[in-house]
């Protein structure tokens, strides 16, 4: 097993950092302090982190480039997809405008985690707002495709929990997900259209005793199709091999991990956010944290713009 190692980045500690994004045009990482409305690139060569707040966003679940674009971007905010523009400098970002809505149907509820397959369509998943219940105990979300010629999106499954973790492999047609509150991955088939079938359990966390109870939260994967999965509550990442078995342990020092991306000019580097509001339990130096992983031995895929 590779020997690894474990370094922050220099990037302020966030109440929760999640949606790790790699752009290799600008060799940078973006990502999200969720419940700040906060965006952020981290420069790969300046070792520098520049941070801006939306305005007129209460979330930013996720920050994707737009395909075609060097300053343009789109954030899920609640209920809604929205394209913003920034230059990845300045310490504002304003919204372009509105791409597309929930509405009233799923008011109650708000975007997750989100992400672009291999095409640049783009994938996403709701949950029960905190301030509307507990998204633990009810499992009001759902998992949507974003259909971008006709501004519609496209509901792939419902009863979700806490929608989380998304990773596809094209080699096998097959797509990964995560819903916290369940305690499980899933896995699924997709067509030409990236449309979802025949899903079924593919990794099991409901059997732990611990508490708080270890959960899976964001996940990327590697070009042999091993999953990395990032363990809330676990101060780790998982590494899963295709066939659903625990490969690897890489230990993390920050309780609340919440997601991962592989980055790096090579891709070789696994980059893991952290979240620092103490959800459960009370919270070390480095939570809220952004990490670097290196000597894993492994690569990822090159990260998708959306094709607005």
């Amino acid at each position: 097993m590779a020997h690894y190692k474990v370094e922050e980045i220099a990037a302020p500690k966030l109440d929760l950092g999640e949606g790790p994004h790699w752009d290799a045009k600008s060799q940078s990482l973006y990502f999200v302090d969720m419940f700040q409305a906060g965006i952020y690139r981290w420069d790969y060569h300046k070792n520098k982190t520049f941070g801006a707040t939306v305005e007129g966003c209460t979330w930013a679940s996720f920050i994707i480039p737009v395909k075609g674009s060097s300053n343009q971007f789109v954030v899920g905010d609640g209920t809604r997809f929205v394209l913003i523009t920034w230059d990845g400098i300045s310490d504002k970002a304003k919204i372009v405008k509105v791409i597309a809505d929930l509405g009233e149907a799923d008011k109650t509820n708000r975007f997750n985690d989100g992400k672009a397959d291999s095409k640049g369509r783009l994938f996403a998943g709701t949950l029960k707002a905190e301030q509307c219940g507990n998204p633990f105990e009810i499992n009001s979300g759902k998992f949507f495709r974003f259909d971008a010629k006709n501004g519609k999106f496209v509901e792939q499954f419902d009863k979700v929990f806490i929608s989380n973790g998304l990773a596809w492999n094209d080699k096998t047609r097959k797509f990964y997900y995560a819903d916290t509150g369940a305690y499980d991955v899933k896995e699924f088939d997709f067509d030409g259209n990236g449309d979802l079938s025949n899903g079924k359990v593919f990794f099991d966390m409901t059997g732990s005793s611990k508490e708080p109870k270890e959960a899976p939260d964001g996940m990327t994967i590697d070009t042999e199709g091993n999953i990395y999965l990032a363990v809330f509550h676990g101060s780790k990442v998982l590494k899963i091999s295709p066939s659903g078995q625990l490969v690897q342990e890489i230990t993390i020092p920050a309780k609340q991990v919440t997601s991962v991306a592989f980055g790096g000019p090579n891709l070789d580097e696994l980059y893991v956010t952290t979240a620092k509001i103490p959800f459960v339990e009370p919270q070390g130096p480095l939570a809220g944290a952004t990490f670097k992983v290196t000597g894993l031995g492994a690569r990822g895929f090159p990260m998708t713009d959306v094709d607005l």
